[in-house]
């Protein structure tokens, strides 16, 4: 009885009463804001000082435009639908070949945890097959798969397929191997292991190999235009540097970084829908 009544008052001092859990949560919130609005700040100064430059001739127009000449660019490519449908495009190419690449590569890492020998046989060709530069494939894939949307989601697939598999992989190897032997004594089999232990164990891996994965997918399929395309942003950026159109060029890539932001964003809303029992934890 005694010892229930220690365990009961052990348990109730390490709970933070409310007051202070409260505290935290505003703590938490104010710092968020201030991170805000720190990035904001920096944001609008450095458009600021960038315009002040450019209109009073201390950099070159021609050789760094100016935040208010990409602006009007901006508008009047949207209003015309060239920016959007490049966008679109580009997007399209980045989304197919992310999810292919980030499935795949999933897959592939998560079935090596069944066979540790085919694991080691197949490590020395992930790594061959990873140390290669995307650049290289691209005049392949592109005489392969074609000059169309094809051959630039066949790129996008291939510059995050390996990351997808070594973080899969590694995620999977990090499971408690006690817990692993313990279910095993209970008489678990091989399968059970895997879908209810290994799976759900290496999901924040999977999850931190798909944040790195949105920019590795945009940019195979920005490689994939600029070596051979008719529509999309890297198609837009390689042709206007080639017309020496500096506002052009800075618009398509502010239009990457917006849609790299976008599709992260994406990532994230997933993150919080698969993961949200352990970022409530933290």
């Amino acid at each position: 009885m005694h010892e229930a009544v220690m365990s009961e008052n052990m348990l109730t001092v390490q709970q933070p009463p409310a007051s202070t859990r409260k505290q935290q949560q505003r703590a938490e919130n104010f710092q968020s804001i201030a991170v805000r609005a720190v990035q904001i700040t920096v944001a609008v100064g450095f458009f600021a000082l960038w315009e002040w430059g450019a209109r009073s001739g201390a950099i070159s127009s021609f050789l760094f435009s100016s935040p208010s000449e990409v602006w009007a660019l901006a508008l009047a490519r949207i209003r015309d639908g060239s920016l959007i449908y490049g966008a679109y495009v580009t997007g399209m190419e980045t989304l197919a070949g992310f999810v292919v690449g980030s499935l795949l590569g999933t897959a592939l890492g998560l079935g090596l945890w069944y066979s540790r020998f085919l694991a080691r046989v197949m490590s020395v060709f992930v790594l061959a097959l990873g140390s290669i530069p995307v650049l290289a494939l691209g005049p392949l894939i592109i005489i392969w798969f074609g000059t169309g949307i094809e051959s630039k989601i066949v790129l996008a697939t291939v510059s995050c397929v390996i990351v997808a598999l070594l973080q899969a992989y590694e995620g999977a190897q990090q499971v408690d191997k006690d817990l692993i032997r313990l279910l095993t004594s209970f008489g678990a089999t091989k399968r059970q292991i895997f879908t209810k232990v290994v799976i759900p164990s290496s999901s924040s891996w999977v999850v931190a190999a798909a944040k790195l994965n949105v920019g590795f997918s945009l940019i195979g399929a920005v490689i994939g235009e600029y070596i051979s395309s008719q529509h999309g942003l890297g198609n837009l950026i390689l042709i206007a540097g080639a017309n020496y159109n500096i506002s052009l060029v800075l618009l398509g890539v502010f239009s990457l970084m917006i849609l790299a932001f976008a599709l992260s964003s994406f990532v994230g809303v997933v993150e919080h829908k698969l993961l949200g029992w352990k970022l409530a934890g933290r």
